[in-house]
C-alpha cells in the first residue's frame, strides 16, 4: 500500500520540483537580456510622417456631442447578405 502511494506521489513531486527549475530559467532570461530599446510614441510617429490628432478633454467631447441632433432620425434597414436589395426598399 505504501509503495502504491509513493508511485502516485512521484509524478506530482517531479512536476513541482522540476517546474521550479524550468520557471527559473525563463525568469533568468528576462534579467539576462533586458529590453534595452525604449521609444517615445510622439517622436516615432513624427518620424514616419503620421500626424496625431490633438487630444480633447472630456468637456470638449461633451460639447461636441451636445451639438448632435439625436431626436430626428430614421431607422433604415439594410439588406442581409442573402436577401435581394429590392426586397428591403418597399
Amino acid at each position: 500500500m505504501k509503495q502504491k502511494r509513493f508511485w502516485q506521489f512521484l509524478p506530482f513531486m517531479i512536476l513541482v520540483i522540476g517546474g521550479t527549475f524550468f520557471i527559473q530559467e525563463f525568469v533568468s532570461l528576462k534579467y539576462k537580456y533586458p529590453k534595452v530599446t525604449s521609444y517615445d510614441l510622439k517622436i516615432e510617429t513624427k518620424k514616419r510622417g503620421i500626424e496625431m490628432k490633438k487630444s480633447r478633454t472630456l468637456e470638449e467631447e461633451y460639447k461636441l456631442i451636445e451639438t448632435l441632433d439625436i431626436d430626428n432620425w430614421e431607422n433604415v434597414r439594410i439588406p442581409r447578405p442573402w436577401e435581394d436589395s429590392s426586397m428591403t426598399n418597399k
